[in-house]
C-alpha cells in the first residue's frame, strides 16, 4: 500500500512542469552535444559542461522545492486526519459511555419495578382479606 502511494507520488511528480522541462532541456543538451563532438575545442566544451552543470543545479534546486512543497503537504494532510480520527474517537468513546450509563439505568429501573408490583400484590391480598 506504501509503496504504491509512493510510486503514485513519484508519477505525479514526474509529470510536473518543471520535471518535463528538466529532461527535455537535458535531451537538447545530449543532442546538442553529440553533434557538436567532432568540431568542439576544449575551451568550448568546458563552457557548455558549465552551462549543462548551471541548468542541472538550477532545475535540481526547483524539483527539490518541488518534493519539499509535496512533501510538507502530505504531512500536514496526515496530522489534520490523526486530529480528525482523535476527534472521531473521543466522540464514539462518549456515545458509548453514554449508551451504558442509559442501559445500567434501564437494567436498574426493571427489578425496582418488580419490586414495586410485587409489594401493590401483597397489599391487594392484605386489604382483601381483612
Amino acid at each position: 500500500m506504501a509503496m504504491d502511494k509512493i510510486q503514485t507520488l513519484i508519477q505525479k511528480l514526474s509529470e510536473t512542469p518543471n520535471v518535463k522541462k528538466v529532461v527535455a532541456d537535458l535531451q537538447k543538451i545530449s543532442n546538442d552535444v553529440q553533434k557538436r563532438v567532432q568540431t568542439i575545442s576544449k575551451d568550448e566544451a568546458v563552457r557548455k559542461y558549465k552551462d549543462i552543470v548551471k541548468k542541472v543545479t538550477k532545475a535540481e534546486t526547483d524539483l527539490e522545492k518541488e518534493v519539499n512543497r509535496v512533501v510538507s503537504k502530505i504531512k500536514t494532510s496526515a496530522a489534520d486526519v490523526e486530529k480528525n480520527l482523535n476527534t472521531y474517537k473521543k466522540m464514539a468513546l462518549q456515545q458509548k459511555a453514554k449508551l451504558e450509563k442509559l442501559l445500567k439505568g434501564q437494567k436498574a429501573a426493571k427489578p425496582a419495578r418488580a419490586a414495586k408490583k410485587t409489594r401493590k400484590t401483597k397489599a391487594k391480598t392484605k386489604t382483601a382479606k381483612k
